[in-house]
């Protein structure tokens, strides 16, 4: 559950400027939340410029401008950092950092910006083991961010405790916000997927090895279940090789690459089961809470932020990270079950409607803003 203490909002329209490294390239969540983010702050009074990284998709920078919303590539800060600095401490009353690095070179332009507060959002999925404080220089930079944060939040209650322990910070410091879909957006079909014809398994992700696509095609393989199609959804580095391998398995004839796509809600909606193979530390896992809100039956890794997303058994089936031959099993299970697809679906929805939608992700983030501009304000 997201945590929020009251502590009172800013007396005043706020001047907010949220700080992105990703490109809004698509017409996916990320970009939904955006636009809504900026919707949502207009409507309230306050004043809002997004700072990311190119492309941006037309229908997204056509969305922002029509409330109000400036928005600059990421690159004219980190070209003239001290004239970034200057612009952030003058023009903000609060400054939003969402997939950034704690210690990269946009952080430490924000942090060098004094004295406007910043609320940093937590989205880092990382290799399984790694210890963020790994050196020295590494546990000072913490230190520095530690002091300069006037707000710290976790995507997932995961999240949230690996910071809390990692910066030494205790609540109301440190809060849960879960990501946002739009449940309308992403929703079931309006009738029920054929009980004959093949069986479509669906993953959505950006194509690199932390994503365990490589294991679900492994998993397919040794499962060799009858009637089924493999949509892979998504562009990234691990694609020709990914291509490859399902030509090596003899899966080359049941299985589509379909690139990043801007209607992941119609292919879902055509989606049996969605499979999540993950080996990394996921934080979230965005593309769940989409296939959840979709009505799919669920397959995922056991690993990160993942049960909290799906209670196993209840909403999806949970398995170990990089488990193949449990993948495989899980797979033939509900290829075979239809009955068991469909409650399994159910269960998904049900969990999207109440954990994950757009507009409570949304108010929690202005709320958050409105309380620590306050706040910043009272001292």
């Amino acid at each position: 559950m997201t945590t929020q203490v009251n502590v009172g909002r800013s007396p005043r329209p706020l001047r907010l400027a949220l700080l992105i490294q990703l490109a809004p390239r698509k017409l996916g969540s990320l970009e939904d939340w955006l636009v809504a983010f900026a919707t949502e702050a207009r409507r309230r009074g306050h004043s809002f410029d997004l700072f990311a990284h190119e492309p941006v998709h037309p229908t997204i920078r056509g969305a922002l401008e029509a409330v109000g919303a400036r928005w600059e590539t990421i690159a004219s800060f980190t070209r003239r950092p001290w004239t970034a600095v200057r612009r952030l401490a003058r023009e903000y009353d609060v400054m939003h950092l969402n997939f950034v690095a704690p210690n990269d070179r946009l952080a430490m332009i924000a942090y060098a910006a004094w004295p406007t507060p910043i609320l940093y959002v937590d989205h880092n999925s990382m290799t399984a083991g790694v210890d963020a404080r790994r050196s020295r220089f590494g546990a000072a930079l913490d230190d520095l961010t530690r002091l300069r944060l006037a707000g710290l939040a976790g995507v997932s209650n995961y999240v949230r405790d690996r910071a809390r322990e990692r910066y030494r910070v205790t609540s109301p410091f440190v809060e849960t916000i879960y990501n946002g879909v739009d449940t309308k957006r992403f929703a079931p079909a309006a009738t029920p997927r054929p009980a004959t014809g093949d069986i479509v398994i669906t993953a959505a992700a950006y194509l690199i090895a932390e994503k365990g696509i490589a294991g679900l095609l492994r998993a397919v393989a040794l499962a060799r279940p009858t009637g089924i199609r493999i949509h892979i959804v998504g562009d990234g580095p691990e694609e020709v090789p990914l291509r490859a391998l399902a030509r090596e398995l003899g899966l080359d004839g049941c299985t589509t690459f379909f690139g990043l796509r801007n209607d992941l809600p119609d292919v879902l909606r055509e989606t049996d089961i969605f499979v999540h193979p993950v080996l990394w530390e996921e934080a979230f896992g965005l593309t769940i809470a989409e296939a959840m809100a979709s009505g799919c039956a669920i397959i995922a890794s056991r690993i990160g932020a993942i049960p909290e997303l799906i209670h196993s058994g209840e909403s999806g089936i949970l398995v170990p990270a990089g488990d193949v031959e449990a993948l495989a099993n899980a797979i033939s299970s509900l290829v075979s079950d239809r009955a068991e697809r469909t409650r399994l679906a159910a269960g998904a929805r049900r969990r999207a409607e109440t954990l994950f939608r757009l507009d409570a992700s949304v108010d929690a983030h202005l709320d958050w803003c409105e309380r620590i501009a306050a706040e910043h304000l009272r001292r």
